[in-house]
């Protein structure tokens, strides 16, 4: 699974208070890594920075999502102030789909 966190360098002005998206990025990382104990890859694009634009860059600067935004093979799963429980909650689900039954 990928886990890929949109962001910039500064906070979203939408989300006074919240972490930065690159504190939000390594926070994720490092509690996903211990929970799971299956093959996570991250990654972290500063959409403001970013040599490529894919169709999440291009909505992020049209104010479409509030940043970081998450997301878990290409599926958005929280934006602006990233909660645990969402993120943990896709990954459980796409885990079960994937359980050998």
């Amino acid at each position: 699974m990928e886990i890929k966190v949109y962001g910039a360098a500064q906070t979203c002005p939408s989300c006074v208070g919240a972490p930065s998206s690159e504190e939000t990025y390594s926070w994720l990382q490092a509690v996903l890594e211990r929970k799971y104990e299956t093959a996570l890859t991250f990654a972290y694009i500063d959409f403001e920075t970013s040599p490529v634009e894919d169709d999440w860059i291009l909505a992020l600067k049209d104010d479409v999502y509030f940043y970081p935004l998450v997301l878990l093979d290409e599926e958005m799963i929280d934006e602006g102030y990233v909660q645990l429980k969402k993120i943990t909650q896709a990954i459980d689900m796409r885990l079960e789909k994937t359980a050998p039954e």
